[in-house]
């Protein structure tokens, strides 16, 4: 959908079972250090029952003398009346250090008795030099400390997914990892969703599909990006909530965004989109966020789903609530999970593989598209599934797909098709999932 249709809807939730809290919004701008805005909310609930927000605040520095970007925190009991921190919970680094003008798009999460915070500095404004830094608290989010005095994230320029920045971390804890899903800007100025894993917070080793998530087709609701997304566990699966970006006038549609969800059952590697997205859209003309719920984040408390997200220029927080009534079967909803391509970028033949996982008696049909949503073509369905095990070279990271499940494709561009970024889109039972290839004559 795109903005101009967006912006007439009404404030309730888009999608039955997902509401907007009626008395939003529930944080506001309230004295210097934070009297610009609140945004970026990365929320949690503890195993004491106690919902603890961390959030972007924007405001003045009575030390330095100017505006500067830091996180605040905030406590509740039931997620609606919250207690908020006199201060910064964490300030800035000194003058001219890597995160001395920005510490924002901050990440939370409780690791044992500690909470951890990921968090993207800046050491000026817009300088384009995002990087992701770490902090832990032992009070329950009232102060962190730094656990280096160095970004343990930054961007790689040699990946065309993350040419320009990186910033808005999630993570998990996984077993004996640390997994975080983190924005990456690419050069086509696309913003997408790609994955890292640390044994220690410190040391972080991207994983070399990215990114994990790509944009959505020309004309909905993510057509640019999939910008803040909220990752977190629920059963066997994982739930992911995100603002979609969406093509205006002349650059991002910040003015009309809404809210998707995703899934993914293999560890957050393949994410399916919801067919129903988009969930939550801009409230009705004149309300408090008349533009759109941005950057949300969201918890599974006792009740079921809080959430919380930034209503843009005005700087507010608000709450959306799912009971989890009938979400299993959103959650559990993907019966594939993963489309790969190799070589990837190629400059002849591509050879494209999808995870048909239960349904092995389905064939995919597979597309390929341009960045202005025309088919380029529609690939052959394959005689017979590709083998179990690595499947060849090509594959060899897949090293226990179960025999039968996959289904193998080849893609080679007519001689008049010239370079760029294409959108492979594989759709079985309904549903779709999509990778980006690039094509280099």
């Amino acid at each position: 959908m795109k903005s101009s249709v967006l912006i007439v809807l009404l404030s309730f939730s888009i999608v039955f079972g997902w509401e907007k809290y009626v008395g939003n919004p529930v944080l506001e701008p309230v004295s210097m250090w934070a009297y610009l805005a609140l945004s970026d909310p990365s929320i949690i609930y503890t195993p004491e029952g106690e919902y603890v927000l961390v959030y972007t605040a924007a405001g003045y520095d009575s030390i330095h003398c100017e505006t500067l970007t830091r996180p605040g925190a905030a406590w509740s009991s039931d997620g609606f009346d919250w207690t908020m921190s006199t201060g910064p919970v964490i300030m800035n680094g000194y003058p001219g250090t890597w995160d001395s003008a920005a510490v924002e798009t901050p990440a939370v999460l409780q690791d044992g008795d500690s909470l951890i915070l990921l968090y993207a500095g800046d050491r000026a404004h817009g300088a384009g030099e995002l990087a992701i830094g770490i902090a832990s608290s032992h009070d329950n989010g009232r102060t962190f400390t730094r656990l280096s005095d160095s970004p343990v994230f930054v961007k790689d320029t040699t990946r065309p997914e993350e040419y320009r920045w990186i910033e808005s971390p999630t993570f998990l804890r996984m077993g004996d990892s640390l997994v975080m899903w983190y924005n990456a800007q690419s050069i086509d100025w696309h913003v997408t969703v790609c994955r890292a894993t640390s044994f220690d917070g410190i040391h972080w080793n991207r994983y070399p599909g990215n990114p994990v998530m790509d944009i959505g087709l020309p004309g909905e609701f993510d057509e640019i990006g999939i910008y803040s997304p909220s990752i977190r566990q629920i059963g066997d699966s994982l739930l992911m909530i995100y603002q979609g970006l969406a093509l205006g006038e002349s650059t991002y549609a910040w003015d009309s965004t809404s809210l998707g969800t995703a899934t993914s059952v293999d560890g957050g590697f393949t994410w399916t989109r919801n067919p129903d997205n988009p969930i939550l859209g801009p409230g009705s003309p004149g309300s408090w966020d008349e533009t759109g719920p941005k950057t949300p984040s969201f918890a599974v408390g006792s009740s079921g789903i809080v959430g919380i997200y930034w209503n843009g220029d005005g700087g507010c927080l608000g709450i959306f609530t799912h009971s989890l009534v009938n979400i299993t079967e959103d959650i559990n909803r993907p019966n594939y999970t993963r489309i790969t391509a190799y070589p990837n970028p190629f400059n002849s033949t591509v050879k494209i593989a999808f995870d048909c996982r239960g349904l092995i008696n389905q064939t995919p049909t597979v597309e390929i598209f341009d960045l202005d949503g025309r088919r380029m073509a529609q690939l052959p369905s394959p005689s017979v599934p590709l083998p179990g095990g690595k499947g060849g070279n090509s594959f060899s990271h897949w090293e226990k797909v179960a025999e039968g499940r996959m289904r193998a494709f080849t893609w080679q561009p007519t001689p008049t098709l010239g370079s760029g970024v294409y959108l492979v889109r594989a759709t079985v039972g309904g549903q779709s999932i999509s990778k980006r290839i690039v094509y280099l004559k």
